[in-house]
């Protein structure tokens, strides 16, 4: 009982963590009342709720996308909560680097493989570049899919597939006494430097110095109307200067119903027994 209600906290705390781009209670964020979360089964996934946090096609009417565009939210601090500051940044490199990723778009051709090229700027946000590239040499976004992809918006990823990652540098298991030893803190705000024009990119966020791991794409311009990203301290890192017409194509059958709670969790298990179709990081490196 004692280890099942242990669960139960840790499952809840990665909930309460990964709610992004639209607030959602913690009882629709685990698919039902807390209480009935840790019966739950792995198999069975959470009816998407199309009504509150879902754009749906890119029919949407534009006072809808305003309205989830200002509640935009996505990793933020969780337990054990930190004070990030100054000093808390991540060294950097002032040098542009480059990321290649390899990306599986259709999950029944695993032997096709598209490139995705991205260009990072340090003198752009320095510690959101140092920390992505920290994360891409983990590791940490191998085999991680585009969990969230809305046209005309935004195509975002960031979970890894590795679910003992995810403890230390997503949500902090408390009941693991070395993922509490190792747990990162999220970076500090920075201020922005370059629009969230089409083809950025820029860590989400649920409010002040909350970045950790997730990253979206934009998909298109959502520096101004309608969506307002500027203004709400969205700050670009990178830029994509080849393969954007792979973005085009990513999988967005799914739209935002992927519970990304439990996907922190349990990590690819999830993934592909729920989600088995979508668009797949296979392999991150630096060039």
């Amino acid at each position: 009982m004692r280890a099942t209600f242990a669960s139960f906290l840790v499952l809840l705390n990665a909930a309460k963590c990964c709610t992004a781009f639209g607030f959602v209670p913690i009882s629709k964020a685990v698919g039902g009342s807390p209480a009935a979360l840790a019966s739950r089964s792995l198999l069975r996934s959470s009816s998407p709720d199309t009504s509150e946090d879902i754009v749906t096609d890119a029919t949407t009417s534009r006072r809808s996308v305003l309205n989830r565009s200002l509640s935009l939210l996505a990793i933020g601090s969780c337990l054990p909560s930190y004070k990030a500051n100054a000093e808390d940044s991540l060294s950097t490199d002032e040098e542009t680097y480059t990321v290649l990723f390899s990306i599986q778009l259709d999950s029944t051709k695993p032997e096709e493989l598209s490139e995705l090229e991205i260009e990072c700027h340090p003198d752009w946000a320095p510690g959101a570049a140092a920390r992505f590239k920290e994360l891409v040499e983990l590791g940490f976004y191998k085999d991680s899919p585009f969990f969230r992809v809305l046209p005309g918006f935004i195509a975002q990823f960031g979970i890894s597939a590795d679910k003992e990652k995810n403890k230390t540098w997503m949500y902090c298991d408390t009941t693991d006494k070395e993922a509490v030893k190792l747990c990162k803190q999220p970076l500090p705000d920075e201020p922005r430097k370059v629009p969230n024009k089409k083809g950025t990119l820029s860590f989400a966020s649920s409010g002040k110095n909350s970045r950790r791991t997730q990253v979206f794409i934009n998909l298109t311009d959502n520096s101004g109307l309608p969506n307002f990203l500027d203004g709400q301290g969205f700050v670009p890192f990178a830029r994509i200067v080849r393969g954007e017409d792979i973005v085009k194509k990513l999988n967005d059958e799914y739209k935002g119903s992927v519970n990304q709670g439990k996907a922190a969790y349990y990590g690819q298990e999830y993934f592909e027994k729920i989600f088995p179709k979508l668009s797949v990081i296979r392999d991150a490196k630096i060039l």
